[in-house]
């Protein structure tokens, strides 16, 4: 099969010129980057994001990273919040305005009203004489010495460039904010990062009805019963009292059957075994899927105050992702 190398050969020039233009962009990484993290730092509000065309597109993306990294913020389309958007702006945000030229007309004229309403505004541009660059409190330099489009008019280096900008400034506010796992993990409850440091052993386990529990002195027929009809393998054994006596596994039965004749004549407290692995309401489910996972069991006790409360099934939690 024939290859067009052209074509080849023009797609890693695009990657070699984008390549450019990101260590290019190290250089203007400098002491008014920094004075940018520290304004946003301190700020009380929220940190607004505003373009037009390609560099809307770029500040929704950079403005979603920092809402997901701990700093509160949002995309405003710069065309809507001169008609109309601009009451969602209050005076203790920070604008940030991008637009590669520095001249967007609409993005321009949305400035001055937005300095007038308290707000500071960070200018974005490839030209720091341009008029965003003079209208701005703080203007950051992004420029690029070459599109990777070969006409040199579609944004693909400075889009690039721009991008990776933005990470840099989110992990730099993330590590100036100290900002934690456990923090990422409330703004993505629904990941799989989330559910392992948020969900805790009550709030995956089976209890109430659904738990696998059988009197002490329940005929081993009735034993299989409940093994069965609960369907996790096991069922736990309560004393008159209610205390839990042992537990029944699928294991334990087969090697009652093994070892004796009269296995129907046996009770539940002549098959269980009296030791089992418990934890508490609180315990991170991760950690319940750790400790089956090193133990070789399927299922974990929940007690509190020395009370079964609930079960904590391996399958369940594979199913969740955990």
């Amino acid at each position: 099969m024939s290859k067009d190398r052209k074509t080849i050969d023009i797609a890693r020039q695009v990657i070699d010129d984008e390549v450019e233009a990101l260590i290019g962009l190290k250089d203007y990484i400098d002491e008014n980057f920094e004075e940018i993290i520290d304004i946003i730092y301190e700020c009380k509000g929220r940190l607004i994001f505003t373009g037009i065309g390609k560099s809307g597109h770029i500040s929704k993306k950079i403005s979603a990273t920092l809402s997901s990294t701990g700093t509160s913020s949002f995309f405003m389309h710069s065309t809507e919040a001169f008609h109309r958007d601009l009451g969602m702006i209050q005076s203790d945000d920070i604008v940030v305005a991008i637009s590669y030229s520095g001249e967007t007309e609409d993005l321009l004229k949305t400035i001055p009203i937005i300095k007038k309403l308290g707000c500071l505004v960070i200018g974005v541009s490839g030209n720091d004489k341009s008029t965003l660059s003079k209208i701005s409190d703080y203007h950051q330099l992004i420029k690029v010495e070459k599109e990777a489009c070969p006409l040199d008019l579609a944004p693909t280096s400075s889009a690039t460039a721009t991008l990776v900008w933005g990470d840099a400034l989110a992990i730099s506010l993330m590590n100036k904010k100290d900002f934690q796992p456990e923090d990422f993990a409330k703004s993505h409850p629904g990941g799989t990062l989330g559910k392992r440091l948020l969900l805790s052993a009550k709030d995956v386990m089976i209890s109430e009805d659904d738990l696998p529990i059988i009197s002490k002195d329940a005929l081993s027929k009735d034993v299989i019963k409940t093994i069965s009809e609960k369907g996790i393998g096991v069922t736990f054994v309560s004393s008159d009292d209610n205390n839990v006596l042992g537990i029944v596994t699928d294991g334990d039965v087969r090697r009652a059957i093994d070892k004796s004749n009269y296995f129907f004549d046996m009770t539940a407290q002549d098959i269980m075994s009296k030791g089992f692995i418990s934890v508490a309401p609180n315990e991170l489910a991760s950690e319940c899927l750790y400790i089956m996972a090193k133990k070789n069991i399927g299922c974990l006790a929940v007690m509190e105050n020395d009370s079964l409360v609930g079960v904590v099934n391996q399958k369940d939690l594979v199913k969740l992702g955990i």
